[in-house]
């Protein structure tokens, strides 16, 4: 798996919802900025080099963790049915 220092969105699923203030506290200790945290789902997404993934996985507590995609859908045209 090729790894750069470039930056990446990452969603991660914890183990507990409870634990995930202390899975919070070790991704941003990992150099990472937390940008969202929805303890309801135990989801949070993080932003930070994209060469952190395997550290994130291995974090205790998490369950779960992908880099984020974006996409974006062509522009509306008036002769093409939306």
């Amino acid at each position: 798996m090729e790894t750069t220092d470039e930056q990446a969105s990452f969603i991660v699923t914890v183990v507990d919802p409870q634990m995930m203030d202390e899975v919070a506290i070790a991704i941003k200790a990992l150099g990472l900025n937390v940008e969202r945290v929805m303890k309801r789902t135990g989801v949070l997404g993080a932003r930070g080099a994209n060469s952190l993934l395997q550290q994130i996985a291995a974090l205790p507590g998490v369950k779960h963790v992908r880099a984020e995609h974006e996409f974006q859908l062509p522009p509306l045209h008036d002769e093409i049915p939306q």
